[in-house]
């Protein structure tokens, strides 16, 4: 039996063109997906305090934050009014809220709270806490309040006007 090389090296070659293809078609399809399911679109969130009206409402800024062990945070910053101080001896309690995307593909919606210094955010229980202040950031979880995501840093930022 004689082996004819031409045909040999012609059939390679087309095996691994089609086999480069369908590598790089499922990569492709592989980061749209993670794409989706971990970093949120820069779009608006809707809101809506009664059901006949609704609002648009823009983040003010949106911050990636890398943190350590490889875990990610996405940060919208949405602003609103500051309430009257329960007492005359409190502050003002602040107004605005962060919705809150996780690398683990978790999403939270919180409030601000009082802060003595930086921004604080927490669910109504206050189970899930998110703090930051200047370029840093980190997140408590449970009770006691354990610190799930730490040494959070500014990866990249989105002001809007």
């Amino acid at each position: 039996m004689e082996v004819e090389w031409n045909k040999v090296t012609w059939y390679s070659k087309i095996a691994s063109i089609i086999l480069f293809v369908l590598v790089f078609y499922i990569g492709f399809c592989l980061g749209k997906y993670s794409e989706q399911k971990i970093i949120p679109d820069s779009s608006p969130v809707q809101t809506s305090s009664v059901v006949s009206q609704t609002a648009v409402v823009e983040p003010i800024n949106i911050v990636s934050y890398t943190c350590g062990a490889g875990k990610v945070i996405i940060a919208k910053y949405f602003q609103g009014e500051s309430k009257p101080a329960p007492s005359p001896d409190m502050p003002p309690v602040p107004g605005g809220s962060a919705v809150l995307y996780l690398g683990d593909g978790r999403a939270f919606t919180l409030s601000q709270t009082i802060s003595a210094d930086g921004g604080r955010y927490a669910n109504p229980d206050e189970s899930f806490v998110f703090w930051s202040k200047g370029n840093t950031a980190f997140i408590t979880e449970g009770s006691p309040n354990n610190t799930t995501y730490k040494g959070c840093v500014v990866a990249s930022q989105t002001a809007k006007p």
